[in-house]
């Protein structure tokens, strides 16, 4: 278990990475929102730290790591849903139910993986158990 939730780490730590640096160097944002890009950055390069030292011998001290990041991630991509179905409902964005969905698709994988982090931190027997 332990190898495919540090590889699901890295792959949203990369989306994250790449999404962050879209929106802050190709967009034009103005200040209001600029912060959320920068929480969305910080967030993945924790994660990508987090998932790649759960490799190491470090692991059991950098295993709040992957918590921190997951949470900074999920933090921007909730924040962006909430904005994405206020403007949805007040017929700004013109979208199809299944075109919402699928672009709202996001933000289950990144609570997942919140959720999967918090259990990992609290709970590391049970993910990876030990070895008699």
């Amino acid at each position: 278990m332990k190898i495919p939730v540090g590889f699901l780490y890295l792959a949203v730590s990369g989306y994250g990475i790449y999404w962050a640096h879209h929106m802050l160097t190709r967009r034009h944002t103005n200040s209001y929102v600029a912060y959320w890009y920068v929480d969305l950055l910080l967030g993945a390069v924790i994660l990508a730290i987090g998932a790649i030292l759960r490799w190491t011998r470090w692991q059991e001290r950098t295993r709040w790591l992957p918590v921190l990041g997951s949470a900074l991630v999920a933090a921007y991509y909730v924040g962006a849903s909430v904005v994405t179905l206020r403007r949805y409902l007040a017929g700004k964005i013109s979208a199809t139910v299944p075109q919402l969905g699928l672009a709202l698709l996001p933000v289950l994988l990144v609570l997942i993986l919140f959720s999967v982090a918090l259990f990992e931190k609290l709970c590391p027997d049970l993910i990876d158990p030990p070895h008699f």
